[in-house]
């Protein structure tokens, strides 16, 4: 198979070839794709293939017409428009329509350039929200080349890898089959060592400086001065800004936060989703606005109960001040400390509700009654109540609360996105040596038949 990467710079090219290394190790052919020029000479150190974006996106949408080439695109590929692939793109945030145009353009015409002249049978851009990783998507679906994306769950093998799409169903309703003895001991000690041992999945956000930060800032302005000088994507001043934003951010924050204990009434957990998630930006982008969303559950809760929020982890100073006072400032919506144990949240409210955050799937490894507002993965199975329309939040909130999920098809489902998922983690969770080659052979094994685990690639 002919693998073909996409990444931005820092981590993600060194950690990336090192998996196209093993995947070469194991009869695969590889090349790579980067926004990085550093990146790209270091890929080719390691014998890839590599081209560099910073060398070919400038000057490829030179003496076109704008006009007749966005035809051609919007006609070519399964997009709402051009605009719907630029417009989560920081880089042409504050642009015009004409640059933004011009950018995207030219993205494509340089990757439909490298696609020809190195067809790939697998892509791998990750997931994000940058215009190459999504235009590297719609070309490889237009060409018939399959597009593997990384996602990371809470399971024992924590790597989710979604063919062609971001957003859809872990597994089918036939996989939730009833469960031999020893399939229900394992789901009952993933649980319970998943409970037990309660901590959030991603480490939480610390807005202060320490020997990382500090390393990662001296590996940024070395970078912007010399070899990534014109990586739109690089921005070492905003280590500055973004620290004292964030810790001032997150100081003020504290005088809106309440004890737990502060009331005895009953509440529903709301864990607040991360601000620029691509998840919220690209696939679900009707709900942004999650304030809006959050006030009309709070809204129709029965009287005495209380909407119960929390930041996520990796939004600490990340939030605006002025969203969470505008939540804070409701009469049964409660602002808790975000170190508060998402576990005792859940064992002590009635429900969840979520947009799609992992603390669902969290609740219902306790048993909690959960509802969805964004079609989650592990929405849609019976184990949860699932708003397909903001119109229903009314009538759906009065159903959370006597909904009782089935404890018997809730361990069915966790068994079988078990069976589906992969050892190995994306590079932001983890980006050492060792899971590198874990990555590789999960790769592998997913495009590979075998008589335990058929191809990824041929359900």
């Amino acid at each position: 198979m002919r693998f073909l990467f996409l990444t931005l710079y820092g981590r993600e090219p060194e950690f990336y070839g090192r998996v196209g290394v093993h995947l070469r190790e194991q009869g695969h052919d590889v090349a790579h794709v980067t926004w990085s020029r550093r990146g790209a000479t270091t890929l080719r150190k390691m014998g890839l293939q590599a081209w560099c974006l910073a060398d070919l996106v400038p000057g490829a949408a030179d003496g076109v017409d704008l006009a007749d080439e966005t035809r051609r695109l919007e006609t070519t590929y399964d997009m709402l428009s051009l605009r719907d692939v630029y417009r989560t793109d920081p880089p042409v945030r504050d642009a015009s329509e004409e640059a933004s145009l011009r950018w995207a353009i030219a993205h494509f015409r340089a990757l439909e350039r490298i696609f020809d002249e190195w067809p790939p049978d697998v892509v791998v851009p990750e997931v994000g929200s940058e215009t190459m990783r999504t235009a590297a998507h719609l070309i490889g679906l237009e060409r018939g080349i399959d597009v593997l994306f990384l996602f990371y769950t809470i399971f024992p093998n924590p790597l989710r890898l979604y063919a062609n799409t971001m957003h859809a169903p872990i597994v089918t309703d036939e996989e939730l089959r009833p469960l031999e003895p020893a399939e229900q001991a394992e789901v009952d000690a993933f649980v319970e060592r998943f409970v037990a041992k309660n901590q959030p999945i991603r480490a939480y956000r610390q807005p202060r400086v320490h020997g990382a930060t500090l390393r990662d800032f001296a590996w940024h302005i070395g970078n912007k001065a010399t070899t990534d000088r014109d990586n739109p994507y690089l921005h070492p001043q905003r280590f500055v800004t973004n620290y004292a934003r964030e810790k001032g951010r997150a100081a003020l924050a504290r005088r809106l936060y309440e004890p737990l204990d502060a009331s005895d009434r009953p509440f529903v957990y709301f864990p607040l989703h991360v601000t620029d998630d691509y998840k919220i930006k690209r696939v679900i982008p009707h709900c942004v606005d999650q304030a809006s969303i959050i006030e009309l559950v709070a809204e129709f809760l029965p009287e005495g109960i209380d909407l119960v929020l929390k930041e996520h982890p990796m939004s600490i100073g990340r939030n605006g001040l002025a969203l969470l006072r505008r939540l804070s400032a409701k009469r049964n919506i409660r602002l808790v400390d975000p170190y508060t144990s998402s576990h005792e949240l859940i064992r002590r409210s009635q429900a969840v509700a979520v947009i799609s955050s992992t603390v669902g799937l969290e609740a219902l490894l306790h048993g909690h009654p959960v509802m969805t507002v964004g079609q989650p993965f592990y929405g849609g199975y019976g184990v949860t109540v699932d708003v397909d329309s903001f119109r229903e939040i009314p009538e759906k909130v009065q159903e959370l609360l006597a909904f009782r999920p089935d404890r018997e098809r809730i361990d069915r489902f966790v068994h079988a996105c078990m069976r589906r998922c992969y050892p190995g983690k994306p590079v932001l969770v983890d980006p050492s040596p060792e899971n590198a080659r874990t990555l590789a052979g999960s790769l592998h094994a997913a495009v590979t038949d075998d008589p335990v685990r058929p191809s990824l690639l041929a359900r």
